[in-house]
Order: C-alpha cells, then sequence, then structure tokens
C-alpha cells in the first residue's frame, strides 16, 4: 500500500534527520580522533611504511605480506585493473581518518528509476583527503589516471588492514555504541571499507514517497530518514546484556 506523499510531514522528518545525523557525526568524528593513535599503520608496517621506524622485522614482514596478498587480489581486478604492484616502502599522504558519507543504490520497482540513497547515521572511515565519492568519481572516469587510483586504493587498503588488525579497537567503538563493521560497497568491487555506526537506525519510506520527494526537488537523490520513533527504538546492547545475565540466574 503507497503511503499519502505529505510535504510538510517529509520536511519536518528531514529536519529532524539533519540534526540527529549532525550531532552523532559530531560524536563519531570526535571518538575517531580521540582513538586515531590507535589505528597504527606505523607500527604495523615499519620499514614497509615510508618514514616510520623499524620494528620486529619478522612481524612488520607478517603484516606487509598480508597487506600485499590482499592488494595483489583486489586492485588488479575489476573495477581498478591496476598494473602498479605494491611499492615499498609504502607512501600514505595521509593517515589522519576521516568520516565519509556512506551512499547507496536503490531501483524503484514501477519505473526501474535509480535513487543514491545517502544514510545519516552510517560513514565510511578514510583517510584525509581521499574523499569516498571523489574515490567513486575517479573509478568511472575514462580518463582516470592510474596512480592516483593507485592511491586511493593503497590508502583505503592500509585503513582497512590496520582496523581489522586492531581488534581491541573495535571493542571500543561498540563500548560506546558507534560499532564498526567491514562492508564491501557497490562500484568498488571487492575493497573492504570501515564503517561506523551510530546506535539509532535510519529507515526508508514507501517507494511512492521517495518518487515523488525526487521529482519535486529536480534530482535522482534521497536521504533515510531518522524520527522520534527511532530514538526511542534505540537498542542499549550493555541493558539487554546485564537483563539477559540476571535473567539466567
Amino acid at each position: 500500500m503507497n503511503q499519502t506523499f505529505d510535504v510538510e510531514a517529509l520536511i519536518g522528518l528531514r529536519k529532524q534527520t539533519r540534526a540527529v545525523s549532525d550531532t552523532l557525526k559530531a560524536q563519531a568524528t570526535d571518538y575517531l580522533a580521540t582513538l586515531a593513535l590507535l589505528i597504527r599503520p606505523q607500527t604495523l608496517l615499519g620499514e614497509y611504511l615510508q618514514g616510520a621506524p623499524r620494528s620486529s622485522g619478522r612481524e612488520t614482514q607478517h603484516h606487509f605480506k598480508e597487506l600485499k596478498a590482499l592488494y595483489d587480489r583486489i586492485a588488479c581486478a575489476a573495477p581498478f585493473q591496476l598494473v602498479n604492484e605494491l611499492e615499498v616502502p609504502l607512501n600514505l599522504l595521509s593517515t589522519t581518518p576521516e568520516l565519509f558519507a556512506l551512499e547507496y543504490d536503490k531501483t524503484l520497482d514501477d519505473n526501474g528509476q535509480a535513487i543514491r540513497i545517502t544514510s545519516p547515521v552510517r560513514w565510511v572511515v578514510g583517510f584525509s583527503s581521499f574523499d569516498l565519492s571523489s574515490f567513486r568519481k575517479l573509478i568511472k572516469d575514462p580518463n582516470r589516471s592510474g596512480a592516483e587510483l593507485y592511491r586511493y586504493v593503497v590508502h583505503y587498503l592500509v585503513l582497512f588492514y590496520c582496523l581489522s588488525q586492531s581488534p581491541g579497537l573495535g571493542r571500543l567503538f561498540e563500548g560506546l555504541r558507534f560499532p564498526v563493521t567491514f562492508e564491501r560497497l557497490k562500484d568498488f568491487g571487492d575493497l573492504p571499507f570501515c564503517v561506523i555506526n551510530a546506535p539509532v537506525r535510519a529507515w526508508l519510506p514507501d517507494e511512492s514517497v521517495i518518487r515523488s520527494s525526487t521529482q519535486i526537488s529536480g534530482n535522482t537523490r534521497f536521504e533515510e530518514l531518522v524520527g522520534r520513533e527511532s530514538i526511542l527504538n534505540m537498542n542499549d546492547e550493555i541493558r539487554q546484556r546485564l537483563l539477559l545475565m540476571i535473567e539466567g540466574l
């Protein structure tokens, strides 16, 4: 059943969504900046990273070997199809983490139109100066620079590898109620991304509302919504875990 398209209600929901999203992103950004030193590319990769001090040769060799295996499997495949080998030492232009909007495509059932959906409560972690939307545009550019594409792939792979090798950091984010997940996104092949998730869920209205909204705005973009009910339905994992524990006593 199609929902009635109520312009005023949608405007109100969008206003709430922006306020909630801005607040949650600011909180997630603060946590990420505070914990950034724990991402540790210099520690894990040692002499394989330009400018990094030497560390345990066997340990850093192991980490670089695993990173290289990831690169060899992902970089040469579509959509990257890079011919560059992983250069040693790795030259990371930035190691400051930043949050970028998580976007995905949704095809409307009635007319097959593709709509670009933005999540207001989930963000992709990348290094600053390597914006995710610029990465997507670069992949689709037939005249793209192989060297620039190589830099994007390497920076996102290094970040993923460092976070995936730091389970304690993941537990910290989970304890702060902003869990980190590893996901693959459309347009980026098999490249894994680190995603920070807010403790509140967003939702999409009926497709008829999305279609009407995009027709009025004249573009093919739509943002998921966060309303009062989304906040009231937030799941407190610690609360649930403690309740389950005492119920079993």
